[in-house]
């Protein structure tokens, strides 16, 4: 969960920042646009490596997609707020990305997306809950 997590936070950090910078794009573009990309490695690594969820999964799957469309909002919102009504600096907005949606995401995607293969999984293994 870290790893891929860690990834895809560390990828949209990445295009956040040098979109801002780089390119020069505003906040309130970048953002959304970075996130959307660094949720299609989150969705494969998290279904894949994370949970280990081989089967056809179409309820993970609209589960994800419903949890990554309030990501999406967020990733908008935040540099609205932040930068945009407080006029607070891009990497202040792209550091409360980083930290506030890795935490939700965590609680959401073990509990919600993908507990079917983590029950899948307790039942292979021989566990009895």
């Amino acid at each position: 969960m870290v790893l891929v997590g860690g990834i895809a936070t560390l990828l949209y950090a990445c295009l956040s920042m040098a979109g801002t910078t780089i390119a020069g794009l505003p906040l309130l573009l970048v953002s959304p646009l970075s996130y959307g990309l660094a949720s299609l490695w989150s969705y494969a690594g998290h279904r894949w490596l994370t949970f280990g969820d081989r089967q056809p999964a179409p309820r993970a799957a609209l589960r994800f997609f419903c949890l990554t469309m309030a990501g999406y909002g967020a990733a908008a919102a935040i540099p609205a707020i932040i930068g945009g009504l407080f006029e607070g600096p891009p990497w202040l907005s792209i550091l409360i990305v980083c930290i506030g949606i890795p935490a939700v995401n965590y609680v959401v995607l073990s509990r919600h997306v993908f507990s079917e293969a983590l029950r899948g999984s307790r039942h292979r293994v021989g566990h009895t809950a």
